[in-house]
């Protein structure tokens, strides 16, 4: 899947909510459906999408989903280029 450049792939949102996290697809917001995790894990193994972990290290290392990479919620400005060079969809998620 080719990302447009210059796209930044931060408007891809995660919502702390006292239910856990929303994970919202490319280009969407709060109104629009959730992606379930059975979706983004189907993503990830066609090679469509990478899953980032946004919480803290200690969290990361206490369970996380099985091929899920650890961005922390404060890195993922700054390491949003990377993010966009594995020209994959990010599904970011905290839970």
């Amino acid at each position: 899947m080719a990302l447009r450049p210059g796209r930044l792939l931060v408007l891809l949102l995660v919502t702390l909510t006292p239910l856990g996290c929303v994970i919202w697809p490319q280009g969407a917001g709060p109104d629009t459906a959730a992606v379930p995790l059975a979706e983004a894990l189907q993503r990830r193994d066609r090679g469509e999408a990478v899953l980032i972990d946004v919480r803290s290290r200690e969290a990361y290392a206490a369970g996380h989903v099985p091929g899920a990479l650890n961005i922390t919620s404060s890195e993922i400005e700054g390491r949003a280029a990377e993010i966009r060079r594995m020209g994959r969809l990010p599904i970011l998620y905290c839970g």
